[in-house]
Parts: C-alpha cells; sequence; structure tokens
C-alpha cells in the first residue's frame, strides 16, 4: 500500500525529534521532502517544495478522523501528540526501513496541464484515426480534423494554433507525438487547399 502524505508529513516531524520539541514547517517541509522525493512537489517545478501542500498536511494530521497525530501550527511549530509518537514508533519506524516510495503517476488531481494531457490522451486513442494508425492504415483528412477538433470553419493561424498546442503536449509521449506528427500533415495540407 502506498503511504499517505500524512504518514509522510508525521514521519518528518518524528525524524526531526518532534517527540521533545516543536518542529517548524519549513524545516518538516525539506525533511519530508528528502524522505518522500516529489511527494510535495510542485506539478511543473519537481524540485521545488509546495510548502502550502505540507502546511496543509501538517494540519490535516491534527484531525480526528487522520488519527489525531500531530498537534501544533504554523506559527508554534508541530509536535507529536501520544498517537503519533506511538504510530512513528512502529509503523514509521517500518517506513523509514523500507523508504517511502510513491508513484507521482498515481495521482488522481494535479495541475490542470496534468489533468488535461490525461484526458486529451484518453480522447486521442479512442479516435478512430489513432486505431487505423495504430493498424497501419492510412488516414483520412476527416480523421486528422477530428483528432485536432478542426472543422470546416477552421482556417489559417486557428489549425496552427490547434495542431501546435496538441503536438506540444505530448512532445514527450513517442508514440502520440509521432501519431500527432503524421496527422497534422494531413490537416495542414488539407487547410492550405481551403
Amino acid at each position: 500500500m502506498e503511504p499517505r502524505r500524512i504518514d509522510a508529513v508525521v514521519l518528518a516531524v518524528y525524524v526531526l525529534g518532534g517527540d521533545s520539541k516543536s518542529i517548524d514547517t519549513e524545516d518538516a517541509a525539506v525533511r519530508v521532502h528528502e524522505l518522500a522525493p516529489g511527494m510535495f512537489s510542485w506539478q511543473k517545478y519537481p524540485d521545488q517544495i509546495n510548502l502550502e501542500l505540507v502546511r496543509v498536511t501538517l494540519s490535516d494530521a491534527k484531525k480526528p478522523k487522520y488519527g489525531a497525530l500531530l498537534s501544533g501550527s504554523g506559527r508554534e511549530g508541530w509536535r507529536l501528540t501520544r498517537e503519533g509518537f506511538d504510530w512513528a514508533s512502529s509503523h514509521g519506524r517500518e517506513l523509514l526501513r523500507e523508504g517511502i516510495h510513491w508513484n507521482a503517476d498515481g495521482r488522481t488531481a494535479g495541475s490542470v496541464d496534468t489533468v488535461r494531457k490525461r484526458r486529451e490522451k484518453a480522447r486521442i486513442v479512442a479516435t478512430t484515426a489513432w486505431n487505423y494508425w495504430k493498424n497501419g492504415e492510412p488516414l483520412s483528412a476527416r480523421q486528422a480534423w477530428d483528432v485536432f477538433r478542426i472543422n470546416e470553419y477552421s482556417t489559417g493561424k486557428m489549425l496552427e494554433i490547434k495542431v501546435v498546442r496538441l503536438q506540444s503536449l505530448f512532445e514527450d509521449d513517442a508514440d502520440v507525438s509521432c501519431f500527432l506528427k503524421e496527422a497534422s500533415s494531413l490537416v495542414l495540407k488539407t487547410g492550405e487547399s481551403r
């Protein structure tokens, strides 16, 4: 089972000595970033720690529904409660031994760009054009238009904007990028002849 964010922040407070002193939010953020790289990172700049996400998760760890593992605040610092200490002494030590492995691809949420990319890929692979391309069959101009959501009213600059926007979204995905390159050549060729 993948560790929760709350587990990671409680573990960070524990490692920093939160059983005997208050731990500053920024110190907890740096330590949790070391323990669970990427778990609290920005979407677009993964080397940056999302301090607000750490702070909110520390606050959540105080709530009874998450076990009331911490007490404190951003102003006074964070400490382990009795429940938090008990959890960290048992489950936390196990997590430290095994290491916190977190799969960023398994997120159910994300930045607007991440969500858009996931949604667009699902739409693209569901198109007739994708199925033809995967089977080595030639694409029609109409199928290519559907991939880029282009119709007979789309002209010149709008064609180029739609093509470039979708291609740039998938430049790191070899299959989709290759497919879009082929489909875009049909779109741009038929767009010039209209």
